[in-house]
């Protein structure tokens, strides 16, 4: 009886108090999404806007571009590796310990940066132990939480969450250009270590959560079901030495059954691609971007605010493109933004004019992280939604890959040639090539699960 009286309704229409109560109880998921957002503006924040240091490291440690860009060759290799670890630790400790590992990461790694004295410290503090950092705070470790959550919306919130991509080079790129002109990075690098350390570290140790309360008692008393039932069966069934043996051999057959993707030509076809995205997205534009712009003695002020624009459009086009996602063919999407891509470069061959950067930034800007909507859908067709998560992790590894090349390969061609011109005109070439090879997929050739 004592329940049923929260359940009074005054007409059969009305919602119950019992209703009304959940209804207005707040949902921490939005915390979390928050949360979530604040560690993608935090990680690519500091790794998208590597360009800024580029001119700072080589007058601070007397060395050429193609040295400085050795820093952003490992890390981008450190951040990729790191990204798939991440996904699978995730899984096992929750994501709340790894965004708290992250944060000590990249706090460390800004920290230390004060200190460095060559630019082979910069290799192990930028290049490994803060892209660690990087890669643990990524899109991979938060839509673990996203979708344990939310019920609905998962790819709204998920969206919302990746925007955080875009506007952490936005925000962090036109306060690093006048930051560091005023105080020198080193100094730069402490404030943003204070903060990580001080204020982001303690804020997700505290308040991120893995998942919510019940879900979380739910899955304890079902595993715990789960043992004891099973428990007796297996006893009868197996020795000690061969349930061992079973113990083993698993996590073999399972590396196995994710590395077979690679049997399939498409999936080559797919890496080659994502290879060049990467290599025309975060390895150009990253590390790149500015130091183009400073060769071609454009004003600080120009720099910023294609950074600023960049960032802007990025966020317009990831959100536009996921909605067309839903609508129209992914490899014609992959096309269309792959053939923008090339035309916007060509652009930036054509013409050398400090307005005509902006420009160029308010174009390519709509490619960028847009991409991140069609390749994942892609992929989902092609694997199956059963191997989808292990087959694009693996995938998104060749896509770091290419990013690494695209920030070591510039900085070789320059240092060798004093422009840039070389390597637009690889970027392009190679855009054109992977649009015509992404419009032959063939994406109802679904593999097995």
């Amino acid at each position: 009886m004592g329940t049923k009286m929260f359940h009074i309704t005054i007409n059969g229409n009305s919602p119950t108090v019992g209703e009304l109560v959940e209804k207005s109880r707040f949902h921490y998921g939005y915390v979390i999404v928050a949360l979530s957002f604040l560690a993608m503006v935090a990680a690519m924040g500091i790794r998208g806007s590597f360009g800024t240091y580029v001119t700072g490291w080589e007058e601070t440690f007397s060395i050429n571009r193609f040295q400085v860009n050795v820093v952003s060759f490992v890390s981008l290799v450190v951040y990729g590796i790191s990204v798939a670890v991440a996904g699978r630790l995730t899984d096992r400790i929750g994501p709340r310990k790894i965004l708290t590992m992250s944060m000590v990461c990249m706090g460390g790694c800004l920290l230390g940066s004060f200190f460095a004295a060559n630019i082979w410290h910069m290799v192990l503090l930028y290049g490994l132990f803060g892209s660690i950092g990087f890669g643990f705070a990524s899109n991979v470790t938060v839509s673990v939480a996203i979708v344990r959550w939310f019920k609905e919306k998962k790819g709204f919130m998920i969206s919302l969450v990746v925007v955080g991509m875009a506007v952490g080079p936005m925000l962090f790129g036109p306060i690093n250009i006048f930051m560091i002109d005023m105080i020198g990075w080193k100094w730069l690098f402490v404030i943003y270590g204070a903060v990580y350390t001080l204020v982001f570290l303690p804020l997700f140790f505290l308040f991120y959560r893995d998942r919510p309360a019940e879900d979380g008692e739910r899955e304890e008393k079902t595993a715990r079901d789960a043992v004891r039932e099973a428990a007796p069966a297996a006893a009868a069934k197996e020795a000690p030495a061969q349930q061992s043996a079973n113990r083993r051999f698993h996590p073999v057959r399972a590396l196995a059954s994710v590395f077979s993707i690679f049997r399939y030509p498409v999936t080559w076809v797919i890496c080659f691609v994502y290879i060049v995205c990467g290599f025309t997205d975060v390895g150009l534009i990253n590390a790149h971007m500015i130091p183009l712009g400073e060769s071609r003695g454009y004003s600080p002020v120009i720099l910023s605010n294609s950074m600023l624009l960049y960032g802007l459009t990025n966020i317009l086009g990831t959100i536009f493109i996921g909605y067309l996602t839903d609508r129209f063919s992914n490899q014609r999407i992959l096309f269309g933004l792959f053939m923008f891509r090339a035309a916007s470069i060509l652009l930036l061959i054509a013409v050398d004019h400090p307005g005509w950067m902006l420009v160029f930034a308010f174009l390519y800007g709509f490619t960028d992280i847009a991409t991140i909507a069609p390749f994942t859908m892609l992929c989902s067709n092609i694997y199956g939604e059963k191997q989808m998560g292990s087959a694009f992790g693996l995938i998104s590894f060749f896509h770091q890959f290419g990013a690494a090349s695209g920030s070591l390969i510039p900085g070789l061609l320059f240092s060798l040639s004093s422009s840039y011109l070389s390597t637009l005109w690889l970027c392009t070439g190679l855009l054109v090539v992977s649009a015509f090879m992404i419009a032959g997929v063939r994406a109802r050739s679904r593999m097995a699960a």
